[in-house]
């Protein structure tokens, strides 16, 4: 299978889809810059790793990170790391009770653990540039990026393997790519990793962006957007996004022969 062919099919496919609601050219720039300003900080790095963290399953309606970003910073003591790396979960799990007035814990229980770990893996850096220079020393090769999410998946958590994918991708490191619901599918449905293997799902789509000669960045914003259809920069919702990924997979399958 000629994975290029794979990727430019699936390209033409999104933006033949978007054209009505989102221009080309609104397409290439989703694809290719990440949501992130520059960062030069560390609260800037965690800050992004508490979005992140909340980004998968049922969290982001439990959790609502973009919507009370500053409630959590001010309980957070303005990102205070080492005064967050000093709390117990419990504790932490209380106040965000006050203020946010739930009633199910086991969500909000799982998050605070990833608050609290994530700010002591934050406080073993000295500075942001010590920080930005070990993710470097790791982003050498493929074998080296991998091992480095896992490790990060380990390190952190409510992370897993997925999550660390996407603190990197965001990171500005575009080799990365997340292996979710939507891109495991994908892959499933064209032979090239078994189902719900995360890690399969990774090196399937760096497979994918080297021959295909973009970065994994753009494989994975590519596949997403088809099967959410959600242009959020741009407060844009393609519609029916669950018809438009099952007539996507069919017609993957046809192209590439896939039974």
């Amino acid at each position: 299978m000629n994975l290029k062919y794979v990727y430019d099919f699936s390209y033409n496919f999104l933006v033949n889809q978007a054209m009505g609601y989102v221009s080309k050219q609104e397409v290439d720039n989703f694809i290719s810059n990440p949501d992130t300003k520059e960062l030069t900080r560390l609260t800037d790095a965690y800050e992004l790793l508490l979005n992140i963290l909340q980004d998968f399953n049922r969290y982001p309606n439990v959790i609502k990170f973009s919507e009370r970003k500053d409630r959590i910073k001010s309980i957070l003591d303005n990102y205070d790391l080492k005064h967050i790396a000093s709390l117990q979960p419990k504790d932490l799990l209380e106040k965000f009770k006050t203020e946010f007035k739930f009633d199910k814990d086991a969500m909000w229980l799982r998050y605070t653990k990833g608050v609290i770990s994530g700010a002591k893996f934050m406080c073993s850096f000295k500075d942001f540039n010590e920080f930005k220079s070990t993710f470097d020393s790791f982003n050498v090769n493929d074998m080296t990026r991998e091992a480095f999410a896992l490790f990060l998946s380990k390190k952190i958590d409510n992370m897993g393997f997925a999550i660390a994918c996407n603190w990197l991708k965001e990171l500005g490191y575009y080799q990365y790519a997340k292996p979710d619901t939507h891109t495991k599918d994908i892959c499933y449905a064209l032979g090239l990793a078994p189902k719900d293997d995360d890690l399969a799902c990774f090196e399937a789509m760096v497979r994918v962006s080297k021959d295909a000669g973009v970065e994994a960045y753009k494989v994975d914003k590519v596949w997403w957007l088809i099967c959410s259809g959600n242009f959020y920069r741009y407060n844009k919702l393609l519609p029916n996004p669950g018809q438009r990924k099952e007539l996507f997979l069919s017609e993957l399958k046809k192209q590439f022969t896939v039974k």
